[in-house]
């Protein structure tokens, strides 16, 4: 938006008129931010461009695209709550208009901005560039002393909504009742087997079941005074696993691989598992940790 045009050619204007009607280049619904510019109303809407930027689209019915590009313009138009005017003009009725506009090709989009005429784009806009373009006209327009309403709020993308077995699930946490939960999730597998948040919540809720009624201080003192008792290493793991203490809990069930018999690999190997799944993919920590179970394993 740099390169003004400076101030609109009105002479052109002082032509004889030669009879031709305000039209529209397109027959969609208008923006309520919208204004059909005739060669009477421009005067006014250069004066009104002192309060209010207003965009001016030259346009025909004639151009490629270009009933959809005036229909994302309204669109975004109207998003700005008042902020911005749109300015249409049908190059096919308001000839006069377009040549005080200078227009060279169709279609054309300018902005009007205190008196003055800036040149924006002489083609049609992707959808995707026009709301950060209108975003930029509203910045400089207030960067220009002008005091503009608020636009909308961006929308939030709508939630989709649980799976009726995962919901179920949530609620039955939410009031205490892990066996519900466990069940719930445990029907949600047998449906969709590979469904990875029912796999998580299930080894969530194995794990609080586990630890439900266990004594932190005594676990750990257990664990302190029996370090091959692998229950007491189990269960630890698990209590530093709710607490947060990932890593903790991951070197501690590592640890009891080392010269292990292949009944207590069994039994670790699944327990890790278990807490990878409560961890998540994601967690950066699994993966060295997966990569040294495989090497204490194998």
């Amino acid at each position: 938006m740099t390169d003004p045009y400076g101030v609109i050619d009105l002479a052109a204007l002082k032509q004889p008129a030669g009879g031709q009607d305000a039209g529209a280049a397109d027959a969609g619904t208008p923006s309520a931010h919208e204004i059909a510019v005739t060669e009477q109303g421009l005067e006014q809407l250069i004066a009104d461009s002192q309060q209010i930027p207003t965009l001016l689209l030259v346009t025909s019915s004639r151009v490629p695209d270009g009933a959809q590009f005036l229909a994302s313009l309204r669109r975004g138009v109207d998003a700005q709550g008042g902020a911005i005017r749109l300015g249409t003009v049908d190059a096919d009725t308001q000839q006069r208009v377009a040549g005080a506009l200078r227009v060279q090709q169709l279609p054309t989009l300018l902005l009007l901005i205190q008196g003055q005429l800036q040149p924006i784009v002489q083609s049609v806009l992707p959808d995707a560039e026009i709301d950060s373009l209108l975003a930029q006209v509203v910045e400089v327009a207030r960067q220009q002393g002008m005091e503009l309403p608020e636009g909308e709020a961006p929308q939030a993308p709508a939630e989709e909504p649980l799976p009726p077995l995962i919901a179920e699930a949530y609620a039955a946490i939410e009031r205490g009742d892990l066996d519900a939960a466990e069940a719930a999730y445990r029907s949600q597998l047998q449906e969709a087997p590979a469904d990875a948040e029912a796999k998580a919540g299930l080894a969530t809720v194995s794990l609080m079941q586990r630890t439900s009624d266990a004594d932190l201080a005594a676990a750990r003192e257990a664990a302190a005074q029996r370090p091959a008792d692998l229950d007491a290493q189990l269960l630890v793991a698990d209590l530093d696993m709710l607490g947060g203490h990932v890593e903790d809990a991951f070197g501690r069930l590592l640890e009891q691989l080392r010269g292990a018999d292949q009944e207590t690999k069994d039994a670790v190997r699944a327990r890790l598992l278990e807490l990878f799944e409560v961890a998540g993919p994601d967690d950066p920590r699994v993966g060295p940790a997966r990569k040294r179970l495989a090497n204490l394993l194998f």
